[in-house]
């Protein structure tokens, strides 16, 4: 049966979703397998940086490049753009290395570690680009068949070189350079098929785009920018913190049981997407008791979700993970379940954004994000320097649970106001 366009862009889309998910995971399951639990942990606070600067990199463009149908901005203008973050991006990593080998004393095995992964995200973020300009022209399907050829190429070399080489630098560096040779190919083959024949002339969509329209891009999408840069920021703080106090093994202990806590949002999101455009519906027509009853309803599953978690966590989620990791990880038990908990908080967060973004509230997300990323930036350290990983993951789960709390007081403040105006 021939499958259709959407259908193929599901899949395809899906496909890249799962692979961005698992993709640490993968690697730090191949790195205590091949060489060291240290190096375990070197990995996991390098995604944690790379995530947080790639927020840099990519900027949240891709949402305004989508839905541009109108072509207000040249894909040279968004091309432009992703140059200007990406720059920022490498001037950061840089910064941060420096910072890091002064006063985290980082040594030159983990600045590596940590450099690679960044440019590994550099090289992600300027596909990005080009992912945004195949979606917004109907080729979803080919933007994300190269993200999944670059990432599988790039576990494939990693797994290969560390079984056989039981070197993780190297299998990272082979990594980048794999890559980068994937993306370039992938694009130069895929691109005239979407451009047709509008970039008739080699690279002339890098020429017809302007510093004016690109820095424009930038202003209009920082509050985009800002709220996803703080919620990594807040979502990896643990981690910062125990880069800072704490040694590589304790770090990757903690990588390995914060590997589920998204499950929760996860298996959340995949109830509710579905009924985004049934609840728009009802928001726009007023029926604000509907409205109100179906976010009480995905209230409860979200609570139910997370019991059967914690209760599955309990009984076997340490032994699964120490199975995984290939590392005995049972003085963690309430660590993993504070955590899952907290994935409980993030879960509904996520959802309350879906609900206040219809709304036409998504402004004043950020406000929120600020507030918990404030309340990390001067606590979490001494958190997890007077109680280590247990301190650490109570205190992330109080910030998803005040985060929760002040999106619910935002839903009803946007809840009476709606109510007031159906009655005018």
């Amino acid at each position: 049966m021939k499958i259709s366009a959407s259908q193929k862009d599901y899949s395809w889309n899906t496909l890249a979703g799962i692979i961005n998910a698992a993709e640490a995971v993968i690697m730090s399951m191949i790195v205590t397998r091949t060489t060291n639990l240290a190096d375990a942990g070197m990995l996991s606070i390098a995604f944690a940086i790379g995530n947080l600067l790639m927020a840099i990199g990519k900027y949240g463009i891709r949402t305004y490049q989508v839905t541009d149908f109108s072509h207000q901005y040249r894909f040279g203008d968004y091309f432009l753009s992703r140059l200007l973050t990406t720059g920022i991006m490498l001037l950061s990593v840089f910064f941060y290395i420096v910072y890091a080998h002064m006063r985290l004393n980082y040594d030159l095995s983990k600045i590596n570690v940590v450099l690679i992964i960044c440019l590994i995200y550099v090289v992600e973020a300027l596909e990005d680009v080009f992912w945004g300009y195949y979606q917004q022209e109907g080729y979803l399907a080919d933007g994300a068949k190269i993200f999944c050829i670059r990432w599988l190429g790039i576990l494939i070399c990693f797994g290969v070189t560390c079984i056989l080489g039981h070197n993780m630098l190297l299998a990272l560096w082979l990594s980048l350079g794999v890559s980068i040779i994937l993306v370039i190919i992938c694009i130069c083959l895929t691109f005239h098929k979407v451009s047709g024949e509008r970039y008739k002339q080699r690279f002339a969509w890098m020429r017809e785009g302007t510093m004016k329209k690109a820095v424009q891009l930038l202003g209009q999408a920082f509050p985009l920018f800002g709220v996803t840069f703080l919620s990594f920021y807040v979502i990896n703080s643990p981690k910062y913190a125990i880069d800072k106090c704490m040694d590589n093994e304790v770090q990757a202990c903690y990588g390995f049981i914060a590997m589920p806590v998204f499950a929760i949002g996860l298996l959340n999101s995949f109830i509710y997407q579905p009924t985004l455009v049934a609840m728009a519906e009802e928001w726009n027509e007023k029926k604000l008791a509907s409205f109100r009853k179906r976010i009480r309803k995905q209230g409860i599953i979200i609570a139910a979700i997370t019991a059967l978690v914690l209760v599955a966590a309990y009984f076997l989620g340490i032994p699964i993970l120490s199975w995984l990791y290939n590392t005995d990880l049972t003085n963690y038990k309430i660590e993993l379940l504070t955590l899952l908990l907290a994935g409980g908080f993030l879960a509904g967060t996520g959802y309350l954004t879906a609900v206040l973004t219809t709304m036409r509230m998504q402004k004043y997300l950020f406000v929120g994000y600020v507030v918990v990323a404030l309340l990390a930036f001067c606590f979490m350290n001494r958190a997890v320097g007077s109680y280590g990983i247990l301190g650490g993951a109570i205190y992330y789960c109080l910030l998803m649970f005040v985060l929760c709390i002040i999106y619910l007081i935002m839903l009803s403040i946007g809840l009476i106001k709606g109510k007031q105006k159906n009655e005018k």
